[in-house]
């Protein structure tokens, strides 16, 4: 067999074993949507870490951070994912505690209480996160806030919720609130009102026993929003058992 016979017959061979590249224009919309990352469900947890709640109440919310992560790590998909951040306001400022991440990955610090109650300042950190587009893509589903305090705001508060509600993304968030202890004052209870979405109402755990079970429940209401936008069976909050 002559050189340029043989020559032929390995190029031919080598073909064969070639696979052939995939051509983009091809691919079915199916795959396409396999291919692209979970979209994220963005969660805020504003957490109140003010003096008043020291000890037990302080304890408790740790605890519950971690198993309210916990569940929403298991409520991963192919077409969504929750992430979560933490803004807590104690001292005199607030500040990013957690970054948003996939709950999955969520390792929580342990708060320590102390200081005054700077939930303005809160509200506007986590306004500008929810707006910045490198925090909160714009794929993302509708974000879902969450406000945990057991006390009147030390700062003005009213203008940065006004912002909060009236303004981009954030105006367009799914809140929830939850009160905390028996003591609230008319200013507190008025606050998590105007902060909760309209027609679901303030969580209450007057006693520390109670805060764990509050947390449960709102680890549900997210879960139910969440299966509801990425098209799984959410369950009916109806049949939870309410605190």
């Amino acid at each position: 067999m002559s050189e340029k016979l043989v020559g032929f017959v390995l190029r031919k061979k080598m073909a064969r074993r070639q696979p052939l590249s995939a051509d983009p224009s091809s691919e079915t919309p199916m795959a396409a949507r396999q291919r692209r990352p979970p979209r994220p469900l963005p969660v805020f947890v504003l957490a109140d870490i003010s003096g008043s709640m020291h000890g037990e109440k302080i304890a408790v919310l740790n605890d519950s951070m971690r198993v309210m992560f916990s569940a929403f790590a298991t409520e991963d998909s192919p077409r969504g994912q929750i992430h979560v951040a933490v803004v807590t306001f104690g001292g005199d400022e607030a500040r990013l505690h957690m970054p948003l991440i996939p709950a999955s990955q969520a390792e929580w610090s342990e708060v320590v209480a102390g200081g005054r109650t700077p939930l303005g300042d809160a509200l506007d950190l986590t306004r500008q996160l929810i707006e910045d587009p490198e925090v909160v893509p714009e794929s993302a589903f509708t974000p879902a806030l969450v406000l945990v305090s057991d006390g009147a705001p030390t700062d003005d508060w009213e203008a940065p919720l006004d912002a909060l509600l009236s303004e981009g993304r954030a105006a367009k968030a799914v809140r929830l609130a939850m009160g905390i202890g028996s003591d609230r004052t008319p200013e507190a209870e008025h606050v998590l009102t105007t902060f909760a979405t309209p027609g679901w109402d303030v969580l209450r755990a007057d006693q520390v026993d109670e805060i764990a079970r509050s947390f449960r429940w709102v680890t549900a209401k997210v879960t139910s929003q969440f299966r509801q936008v990425t098209g799984r069976v959410a369950p009916r909050l109806q049949d939870l058992d309410a605190p």
